[in-house]
Parts: C-alpha cells; structure tokens; sequence
C-alpha cells in the first residue's frame, strides 16, 4: 500500500504497546513482524519508542508508568484514534456516556492526547495530531490492519462513539458483529465479549504474510497462542499473546474478502 499522508477525524491512526518490558518487546517484535526501533530522547531519557518498517513509522512502545503496574493494569496494545480537536472531543465524552481519564497532554510536541473509556468500559486514545499523523503504513506485513471493539454493551459503546467521533453502525452478515463506517468506508468492528469475565477493550489485529509461521515463531521467541491459527471470512487469524503477556491478533488478509 502506498504510504499513508494523514488520517481523518474518527479514523484509527495509531497503536503502541504499554509494557513493563519494552527490552523484551523490542526483541519479540523486531523478530516476529521485521521492525526496527528508535528512541525518542528528552535529555538522556527513553520517553518513546517509534517500531519502523523500514523507515516508517508503524507503531509505538513505552515502558508501563508504575502508577499503572501498581494498579495490576496489563501490559497491553492501545488504540489511537485520530480527531480534529482535543479539547473539543473532551467536551463532548461526558454528555456521550464516556469518562476521560485525565486531562489532554501534549507528548513530546508529536500531538496532543485525550485518554477516555466508553461507557462500557474499553479504553481508547483520542489523537490531535501536530508532528507526527499516525502509521505510515497499513495492513503489510507486522503493521496494523483491523480495530476490534469487544464490548459489555455494544449498542451503548457504539452511541458514544457516533456523538464523539461521527461512526455510523451498520449491521453485518457475520454472527453478532457491527460494523462501523466512516466517510462511507468500513474502518472497524464491534460485537459482544466471548466472556463476562473479559473487560470491555479494543482488540488489534496485525497483518501478517503467513499466520501460521507467525504463530509458530511467537512460541519460539517466548510468546503463547491462545487461538490457533483458523480461516475466516477476513482471512486465516490467530490471537497471540508476546513474551511479556500483551495480547493481540494476527492475520493474513483474504483480498477477495469484502465485510459489506
């Protein structure tokens, strides 16, 4: 795919990795998806880490503030997505159902940043760009390709997401799924959780070139299959977990394969 110039409001642009480990998920990634790693720097301090393919942005890594590993928060990929303004999406969670989990901050000067839960409880990341858009590439090879929304209350996550960010749902032929479009494109899913034990979160999928010789190479460099690899409509996936307990899932994309 050619290189991806900028993202619209309420279009995904992003993903990084909160991890206690980032040593760890440098290497279990570098290996399994092919990417390289540069540091961002304030002073002789590691604040950010840019995943590159090639030498283009894909995805973020940062080490788990402790205030979270205190908490017992998982290590866990989150979700960006883009908006026009910050503030403004801040005035609108609220009245939406949602709940900010702080105030907007402004990292590094790359954007500024809103962290918010729907009313189901799944966290996502609201994004102001500045410096720097979101991933420069989609859906190659160890780079995102799907946003998953697995919710309590579907219906209700999915009302707030169309007062805050304008998605329109739409039902789809697969069992329990919605789908959500943006400016006439789908650009996501959402459904019910496969457990109530499970909390609310976004799911996110990479792309891969082969599925079952990622799942394989996951279990070499420490990680765990937790869904085997499988065909489905969208392709042959399985959900994997890394070598310092981050969930995710991987694909590879049937091109034939149209959600609408």
């Amino acid at each position: 795919m050619p290189e991806i110039e900028g993202y619209a409001h309420g279009d995904f642009s992003w993903v990084d990795l909160c991890t206690e480990e980032p040593d760890k998920a440098r290497e279990f990634y570098s290996a399994l998806f092919g990417l390289s790693f540069h540091d961002e720097l304030e002073g002789d301090q590691v604040v950010y880490t840019l995943g590159l393919k090639g030498d283009k942005p894909v995805l973020g890594l940062m080490e788990k503030p402790q205030q979270m590993c205190e908490m017992g928060i998982p290590n866990v990929w989150e979700t960006y997505i883009t908006v026009d303004s910050a503030d403004e999406a801040m005035a609108k969670v609220g009245p939406a159902g949602g709940v900010p989990m702080g105030p907007v901050m402004e990292p590094s000067g790359a954007g500024r940043m809103l962290v918010v839960a729907d009313p189901s409880g799944a966290v996502v990341v609201l994004w102001e760009a500045v410096g720097q858009d979101g991933a420069a590439l989609k859906s190659e090879h160890g780079t995102l390709c799907w946003n998953q929304l697995l919710s309590s209350d579907v219906d209700k996550a999915l009302g707030f997401y169309s007062e805050v960010l304008g998605w329109t749902p739409v039902p789809l032929d697969m069992e329990d799924s919605t789908g959500i479009m943006l400016n006439g494109e789908m650009i996501a899913s959402a459904g019910p959780l496969p457990a109530p034990a499970i909390p609310s979160h976004w799911a996110v999928y990479f792309a891969v070139d082969d599925c079952d010789a990622t799942a394989a190479q996951c279990l070499e460099l420490g990680g765990h299959v937790v869904v085997p690899p499988m065909d489905t409509p969208p392709g042959r996936m399985a959900q994997l977990v890394d070598n310092a307990g981050a969930m995710f899932w991987v694909i590879t994309l049937d091109p034939t394969f149209s959600p609408v």
